[in-house]
């Protein structure tokens, strides 16, 4: 992979790159100088878990429908259902 460095010093880390090491907008990197022009750019917060994308998929008087989110199996469920009073 390649990467062009800009005006001002930037560049930008191609996106292959970017998700093989799950960097994204915000994260924190320090940039290490090796010698003979090589850098190491190391991440220096821990990756964001990833979150489920949930959204409204009906709505039936006070009554919501949602889709995305995390596969909750029939055991997990009878689990929580024993706990409860």
């Amino acid at each position: 992979m390649h990467a062009t460095i800009y005006g001002r010093g930037q560049m930008v880390i191609p996106a292959k790159a970017r998700k093989e090491v799950r960097i994204d907008k915000g994260d924190v990197v320090s940039v290490q100088p090796e010698g003979d022009g090589r850098l190491v750019l190391v991440r220096l917060e821990k990756p964001k878990p990833r979150r489920h994308q949930i959204r409204l998929l009906k709505r039936h008087g006070k009554h919501s429908i949602l889709t995305g989110g995390p596969i909750v199996t029939d055991e997990q469920v009878a689990s929580v259902l024993a706990t409860l009073p």
